[in-house]
């Protein structure tokens, strides 16, 4: 069942888990995704990054959520860097859209966002926002202090803007890490308490599964996944053709999707949504 992101991260906060939302990017992703929720009858976020065919996997998503009525799912633009490209991915079938301002000054990010989310709201389409910024693994020892979220300044961000969630800096970072993740839990803590809105984790993949409970346990709603998901599946494949059969094509997607499909399940129940659909 195909809905706004809105409702289930107001459910993960009332409750106290948080939902993954992994990045898909064509059928076989998409419907992983979806049977590993199904399987452990969790609401899901499926992500989408804007550079993706967004109407080719709206109508994909579409053509899905008629075989996964069981699962509450948002389908959800990942990082949408302009007004345009949240317009076209709620044409082609989104329910979320994150209007992505996070390395412009505060006023600009305030004002794009407002105009997103008063365009996204009135056709039920829930709008997710970042302040402070989470950069990339590679560059973590530099980057990692630059962008951490001001609380004061998320309080404030959210009242301007209205968004239905925030993305958070608070030592996380994007794909792998070059040294190890730590997380400012204080800050999270403070954020959980002062924001109003639910918190999303960027970053979530090689954080540690210690850590991203803890963040779950302290507030954090939405715990993005993209990394962890698509080398699991690689090493599927590798493990496939190490094997010595001469393997066609369809087996080495079905090898590579499984691991895909069985680390999202990791965390799914790490994250204890499993039961919640």
């Amino acid at each position: 069942m195909l809905i706004s992101m809105a409702p289930l991260l107001k459910d993960a906060r009332e409750k106290g888990y948080g939902i993954a939302a992994p990045g898909i990017y064509d059928l076989q992703t998409a419907a992983a995704a979806l049977s590993a929720a199904a399987e452990l009858k969790s609401p899901i976020i499926l992500d989408v990054y804007q550079n993706n065919d967004l109407e080719a996997i709206g109508d994909i998503v579409r053509f899905l959520s008629s075989r996964f009525e069981s699962v509450p799912f948002a389908l959800n633009l990942d990082h949408g860097e302009s007004f345009e490209v949240t317009v076209r991915a709620i044409r082609a079938g989104f329910s979320s859209v994150m209007i992505d301002c996070s390395t412009k000054p505060f006023a600009e990010n305030v004002a794009l966002t407002s105009e997103v989310v008063k365009m996204a709201h009135a056709v039920g389409v829930s709008v997710e926002a970042e302040l402070g910024h989470v950069g990339s693994g590679a560059r973590y020892e530099e980057d990692r202090d630059k962008g951490l979220t001001d609380p004061a300044e998320a309080v404030e961000f959210v009242r301007q803007t209205g968004v239905d969630c925030l993305a958070v800096a608070v030592g996380t970072a994007h794909g792998k890490y070059a040294g190890t993740p730590r997380i400012d839990f204080e800050r999270l803590a403070k954020l959980r308490e002062v924001v109003p809105a639910p918190l999303v984790l960027h970053g979530g993949s090689s954080t540690g599964d210690e850590n991203l409970s803890k963040a779950v346990r302290q507030g954090i709603t939405k715990v993005n996944l993209f990394t962890d998901l698509v080398f699991a599946g690689a090493l599927g494949i590798k493990t496939a053709l190490s094997s010595g059969k001469d393997l066609p094509l369809p087996a080495l997607y079905a090898a590579g999707v499984t691991g895909y499909k069985d680390m999202l399940k990791h965390y799914i129940e790490l994250f204890g949504s499993a039961g919640k659909a």
